[in-house]
């Protein structure tokens, strides 16, 4: 495989894709970073962008289910490596 932007975007993406699977409630209750007990000025500043990525994450849902579809589109028609 070869190092190109096609596949940098395909790596973001399935790293988004990742985010977006992980069930919140069971995997952030045992890092500390659930929103409830997370206080923004008392918790360390790594945490609160944790969790705050988890949080914002949820509103790209849509747009990246059309570009996991166009994707696939792409790798059916030009062939995949």
């Amino acid at each position: 495989m070869g190092f190109s932007i096609f596949n940098l975007f395909k790596c973001g993406l399935l790293f988004t894709n990742a985010l977006l699977i992980l069930n919140k409630p069971r995997f952030l209750r045992p890092l500390g970073l659930e929103s409830s007990t997370l206080d923004a000025y008392s918790s360390s500043p790594l945490k609160v962008q944790a969790a705050g990525l988890l949080t914002a994450v949820e509103y790209v849902k849509v747009p990246v289910i059309a570009l996991n579809g166009i994707t696939v589109l792409f790798e059916l028609i030009l062939g995949g490596t």
